[in-house]
């Protein structure tokens, strides 16, 4: 096991944590995770990640020599990666991801031998007053990075926003080919921003059952599991997670490279807990024709990305709500790693849920990775962790 901070281009400093197998990096700028890394091959580490090219190794975008750019698109100043995000995205207000995060504590955990990190940050904004801290644990014989959020409104009037998970993939994980799987049902597909130049691949607005059966704008029907070659299509699209399953989940499986990520999150919603309701899914398939996702607004789009995540709700809306003084935590899992069986480069027909992690099963063939799916070594870490930091601060 190991822990140790880093210092990464220009003044930028993040967290290494790893149980030799399986690491991950994460930066203090917006808390966002740049490197989840498995030893899949001997000698060779992947990690599914994806950093754009115009991704900036600045410290900050009032510091950065391009900062005039940057000033209407901050959002995209830490892009890619994992992250969360709230209240909601955008550039007019302090959000998780614009903000630099405060690491408070870090180092081992006694009780399952893993690693664990401690960051906070608080917005101060009227009329936008939270604050929030994250622990984030990896543990022995485990490749997955769990994290607890816990959002409280330090204001004097409801706090309202639209919560959301994102993590971004992309090659070698995500080439033709490659396999989407999920327990979530009845997906819609949404129309693209004003800023957002594209097309979409699926039609808008219609509830599609299970997104292995979906329809083109042209009425066809098609797979949208299934990663295309390239469409030049971008598509964001939402699918409602089950209310009688504890556990949801969204996987990227490349049965060529023999490669799998796997993102979940607590759905059994306890007292002072958040569950997402939805999985959300954004296929930019060479799509994006808007700068920087291009050299310039109608060029040629240089980023093929896949986005699965969690989140409240459609963009816009404000789904999310705390009193004043009210808390919420919520947790989430990002798993990496390889499989061998061969049987299982056609997919998996089902994800047996267990306490002790995920079954991936395709008739006799299957594929375990192991996960505390109840969230009970973060639960407990953080509830202890939380309450130690806010005695502190009384």
């Amino acid at each position: 096991m190991d822990i140790r901070r880093l210092s990464l281009w220009e003044g930028r400093n993040a967290t290494y944590m790893s149980n030799e197998a399986f690491s991950a990096i994460i930066e203090d700028q917006g808390e966002v995770v740049v490197e989840l890394s498995n030893e899949v091959r001997s000698n060779v580490r992947i990690s599914p990640l994806l950093l754009p090219y115009f991704r900036s190794t600045g410290s900050s975008v009032e510091e950065d020599v391009n900062r005039q750019w940057w000033q209407s698109k901050q959002g995209l100043y830490q892009a890619g990666g994992a992250y969360f995000n709230f209240p909601f995205n955008s550039e007019n207000i302090l959000n998780t991801t614009n903000a630099s995060w405060i690491l408070r504590k870090y180092g081992t955990e006694n009780e399952t031998h893993g690693v664990w990190k401690y960051s906070a940050m608080i917005s101060r904004e009227e009329g936008n007053r939270y604050s929030i801290g994250k622990v984030d644990l990896i543990i022995p014989g485990q490749s997955v990075l769990y994290t607890a959020i816990k959002i409280t409104n330090t204001g004097s009037e409801p706090l309202k926003g639209t919560p959301s998970w994102n993590t971004v993939l992309s090659y070698p994980l995500v080439e033709t080919g490659a396999i989407i799987n999920t327990n979530a049902r009845f997906f819609t597909v949404y129309e693209l921003l004003r800023r957002e130049m594209g097309r979409n691949r699926y039609k808008e607005g219609v509830v599609f059952d299970d997104i292995k059966h979906m329809l083109t704008v042209d009425s066809n029907p098609v797979d949208g599991s299934l990663v295309p070659p390239p469409t030049g299509t971008y598509d964001y699209m939402l699918g409602k997670l089950p209310l009688d399953e504890r556990v949801g989940w969204i996987s990227v499986m490349n049965p060529r490279s023999k490669l799998i990520h796997l993102l979940f999150a607590a759905n059994d919603q306890r007292p002072n807990e958040y569950a997402f309701p939805n999985v959300l899914i954004g296929q930019n398939y060479y799509g994006r024709s808007d700068a920087p996702w291009a050299l310039f607004d109608g060029a040629s789009p240089q980023v093929l990305s896949l986005t699965v995540g969690f989140n409240s709700g459609p963009r816009g809306t404000m789904n999310f709500s705390l009193m004043p003084g009210e808390s919420r935590t919520l947790f989430i899992g990002n798993s990496f790693s390889s499989f061998e069986n061969p049987r299982l480069s056609m997919g998996f027909y089902v994800n047996e849920v267990s306490e002790k992690g995920f079954s991936l099963r395709r008739t006799k063939s299957s594929h375990f990775i192991a996960a505390d799916t109840e969230f009970r070594a973060i639960r407990k870490l953080s509830k202890r962790v939380f309450l130690s930091d806010a005695e502190s601060m009384a």
